[in-house]
């Protein structure tokens, strides 16, 4: 039986010697400046994340210097000093003196947890992180010391002396942190060795395991879970049977002076090491089987990883006579940065079977590389993808699997693959009520100049693909191409989506005109300049089309309206001009801005925006954040028919209009190129992009006006492939940022509110609040402010320069106009030869002038650049130097306590007497 009270008094001794020298004080203090150096890295301000997920990359590799340090003395002392004899010759048990030393020592590494809560107070002072996910992120980071605090105990009670435990110590924390780099190092030798004597790949790849199998046995595997806001079963259960199977091993250690000598010491000895095995197995075994459970908690605000109520309803609805056959094909091991999507892709499987009964058949198959699964998947339209990865220090490809196929009768749909963009519950959930329908709903597609449906082009004879939008929009509706060459068909179509119909010539806008007048939800999107193919601005001409004889090119008509909308444009009551294009200085990933310029148009709320997102309107109720490019600005007219309600806006303190001349060079040899550099001057308004336009209820009653139900949005490319690739990605290696975009959340919203499908608009929305350093943006806003004043001024400068330049040319000819004592053909000449003169001499002064200007603008970018460097800087500085502040001052106390104490023990006999 285990008596706490002998427990309570060994734990008492060693907390109060681990603290009585300056060595715990010592580890205390490092380990808090260390993690918060680690915390707030450069990659913390970069990512504009209010998260500790650059400490949890790097936490187990802390922990292997700082656990050794915290347990080297922990036996190695006593056997140094011999008081090891005295301890157990005590009146406890090896058990219960091994558990008090444990709780001493795990007390001690939790004091220095506490500490480092430092790193929460400064996250929630600089931004607005969730307090459930840094709740289960430090349970982590306490169960993970837990137990390795564990197995560095074990290396000092094989040692006596301190300096060799910790170095054993070390060795034994590296075993469940780095146990994944050394099986992939190993088999990726054995691997080359069998390729060496020219075996195949594909039997290599049957023979050896796949790289990163070990990864469930790391401590940073199971660590990123709990940074996620969650407690999954899984990783609880690695932590204890990690503690369980070090401290038997102590146990066996530390009571080997109870064996007899001779045979029966070297028979006790193999004893122990089967029953050590035997654990070690035995916990492995039941850590896989955790692994694979469903069981987890949920801490996150919005509880992300809780099925819906919106979920359940459809589990509910399905028909137990017409059941749904999910066939998902997964890689068992993927690369670190989607593992939360295949830990999120895993658990809801198992969540949907359990919740589903009989009405959900889910059958999970793991799929490698080259086998017969493989090619099973690729047939049923289940792709993989190619993933860079770095493994062993080396860039690597590895092909995962990640998709699914969700039948029932004959419907089916097909998800390629889960992505970092990708809602899980929503993909499945939306597909689980498409598939068990018996109708679904139908979105036609206008055919326009932009071919988004796709086919054939007869302008360059090849075939286009379809857009991605498309093939997303395909997992929930009938999609159906139409042509507006003839009237479209009111009854046929749920949802009319219209791209460029600018494009448009005068009958086939007239078509488009009629079915909007008539109060069919339509979704329109136009730009005044559309970089997936600025040839398809509405102020270009059309394109020549294909049909001639001998393939010749045929000359089109000309748009309807010039490219205006103005007959569209005019039912709806609202004003765009196809030529004003939008900038916005404001960005939370100023590399993307250096990049790409300020037309790539970041809207999210954590500006001076005046609502940037509609929180009142459901499409944009639960975005976050947008990327817009080049696009327009859509205003209402004064109407008493019409409703405009505004959708998404830009900022406002750094945001303005330029003119589509402006940002287009014509030049005839080169043909047309982008200005990159043209004057932006801020009218300090935020523009609206996209607006909902639907006539007022009581012009619907009367029935006297046209009745509008649709959305009209200023910019294509925030659905062109390329925006689409990288929401789902989320991310841009080359320039080491991750982001989270809403565009493709924002499109299929606005489809599902105008089809009256809305169910689903809660559950694509459904994330994490947006948690962004709002002190950092607020602080650096103002030297984003003062660089487009300078900037701003700079090209004032410019153009005054070279107005007084043109005005000095403009008055030598006045003067020679006024001159009476040359004659006419004389002065002529001689205005000609000053004009030529002058105008050379303007146009060298105009290179200088910009170059002048330019390399102002560019030290005035580099000054804010500075100035923004600082400000994180000193952010910084103070999470460094403040952490450690609370320990250094508790050891004074302590100290100065200590000092007083010993000398009131004095007795005064023995005082020295100094008069």
């Amino acid at each position: 039986m285990i008596r706490g009270h002998v427990i309570h008094a060994v734990f008492s001794r060693n907390l109060a010697g681990f603290f009585s020298g300056l060595l715990g004080y010592v580890v205390i203090v490092a380990f808090v400046v260390i993690a918060a150096s680690l915390a707030f890295s450069a990659d913390f301000f970069a990512s504009n994340h209010a998260t500790l997920d650059q400490l949890t990359a790097n936490f187990p590799a802390l922990l292997v210097f700082l656990i050794p340090a915290l347990t080297m003395t922990c036996w190695a002392d006593e056997r140094k000093m011999g008081t090891d004899e005295l301890l157990f010759t005590m009146p406890a048990t090896d058990l219960e003196i091994l558990i008090g030393k444990y709780l001493a020592i795990l007390a001690v590494y939790t004091v220095g947890l506490l500490f480092s809560c430092t790193n929460l107070i400064m996250l929630s002072v600089i931004g607005n992180p969730d307090p459930g996910v840094q709740f289960t992120t430090y349970v982590g980071y306490w169960l993970a010391g837990a137990s390795l605090i564990s197995a560095g105990m074990l290396a000092s009670a094989l040692t006596s002396h301190s300096a060799v435990a910790f170095v054993v110590g070390a060795i034994f924390c590296c075993v469940p942190v780095f146990i994944s780099l050394v099986a992939n190092v190993v088999t990726s030798g054995v691997a080359a060795f069998l390729r060496t004597f020219g075996m195949s790949s594909e039997k290599v790849a049957a023979i050896i395991p796949q790289a990163g199998a070990m990864d469930v046995f790391t401590i940073s595997h199971h660590l990123s879970d709990f940074a996620l806001g969650i407690l999954p079963l899984a990783g609880m259960v690695y932590f204890f049977s990690l503690i369980g199977l070090f401290l038997y091993l102590n146990y066996v250690v530390i009571s080997r002076r109870h064996w007899n000598t001779g045979e029966e010491n070297n028979s006790m000895g193999w004893q122990f090491s089967v029953r050590s095995v035997s654990l070690a197995i035995a916990l492995m075994s039941i850590t896989t089987l955790a692994i694979g459970s469903v069981s987890r908690f949920d801490f996150t605000q919005r509880s992300l990883y809780t099925l819906s109520t919106v979920t359940s309803k459809v589990i509910k609805e399905l028909d137990a006579e017409r059941p749904v056959t999910i066939q998902a094909f997964i890689s068992p091991q993927v690369p670190e940065e989607y593992s939360a999507v295949h830990q999120n892709l895993v658990g809801t499987l198992r969540e949907l079977a359990h919740r589903g009964g009989s009405k959900i058949n889910v059958r999970i198959t793991n799929v490698e590389p080259f086998s017969e699964e493989a090619e099973q998947a690729r047939l049923l339209g289940i792709t993989s993808r190619s993933v860079q990865t770095e493994r062993n220090g080396e860039i690597k490809i590895e092909e995962i699997f990640m998709g699914v196929r969700i039948s029932s009768g004959l419907d089916e749909v097909v998800i390629p693959f889960f992505d970092l963009g990708n809602s899980v519950e929503y993909e499945l959930t939306r597909s689980l009520r498409t598939v068990s329908r018996e109708t679904r709903l139908t979105v036609g597609i206008l055919k326009t100049d932009a071919s988004v449906a796709g086919g054939f082009d007869s302008a360059t004879f090849r075939s286009q693909p379809e857009w991605r939008i498309v093939t997303e929009l395909k997992k929930q509706y009938n999609i159906e191409e139409i042509s507006p060459d003839s009237p479209i068909d009111e009854s046929k179509f749920d949802v009319l989506l219209a791209i460029l119909p600018s494009s448009l010539t005068e009958p086939q806008l007239e078509n488009l005109v009629t079915y909007v007048a008539t109060g069919n939800p339509t979704l329109i999107f136009d730009d005044p300049m559309p970089m997936f193919n600025i040839n398809m601005a509405p102020r270009m001409e059309k394109p020549p089309q294909g049909g001639g004889m001998m393939g010749q090119q045929m000359p089109s008509e000309p748009k309807a309206d010039g490219g205006k909308l103005t007959s569209l444009l005019g039912v709806m009551e609202v004003v765009w001009e196809n030529g004003e294009i939008v900038f916005d200085r404001d960005s939370p990933y100023p590399k993307i801005e250096d990049m790409l310029g300020p037309e790539a148009v970041f809207v999210y709320d954590k500006r001076k925006a005046r609502d940037a997102f509609n929180p009142d309107d459901q499409t944009t109720a639960g975005l976050q954040q947008m990327l817009i490019y080049y696009s327009g600005t859509v205003v209402p007219r004064e109407s008493e028919t019409m409703e405009f309600t505004p959708l998404l806006r830009s900022g406002a303190a750094n945001s303005g209009i330029l003119n589509f001349d402006s940002l287009i060079i014509r030049n005839p040899l080169f043909g047309m190129t982008l200005n990159n550099n043209p004057r932006r001057d801020n009218d300090e308004f935020s523009h609206v992009v996209a607006a909902r336009v639907k006539s007022k209820a009581a012009d619907k009653e009367s029935g006297n006006n046209p009745v509008i139900n649709a959305i009209f949005v200023a910019d294509i490319d925030l659905i062109s492939d390329g925006i689409f690739d990288l929401a789902e990605r989320q991310s841009i290696q080359a320039l080491g940022i991750e982001m989270k975009l809403d565009n493709i959340k924002f499109v299929l919203n606005c489809v599902d509110s105008l089809a009256g499908e809305e169910d689903f608009i809660s559950l694509r929305n459904r994330r994490d609040d947006s948690r962004t350093l709002d002190w950092v943006e607020t602080l650096t806003s103002g030297a984003v402010e003062k660089r487009s004043a300078a900037e701003k001024a700079a090209r004032t400068a410019e153009e005054e320069r070279l107005a007084d330049a043109n005005q000095e040319l403009r008055d030598k000819i006045a003067e020679l106009e006024k001159d009476t004592t040359m004659d006419e053909l004389a002065k002529l000449r001689e205005i000609q030869m000053l004009q030529s003169a002058l105008s050379r001499k303007v146009e060298v002064d105009t290179v200088d002038i910009e170059r002048e200007s330019e390399a102002e603008i560019q030290a005035i970018k580099a000054s804010s650049e500075r100035e923004i460097a600082a400000v994180k800087g000193q952010f910084r500085f103070w999470a460094i130097v403040l952490p450690p502040l609370p320990a250094i001052l508790l050891g004074l106390i302590i100290g100065f306590s200590r000092v007083r104490n010993e000398r009131r023990m004095i007795i005064d006999e023995r005082r020295v007497n100094r008069a």
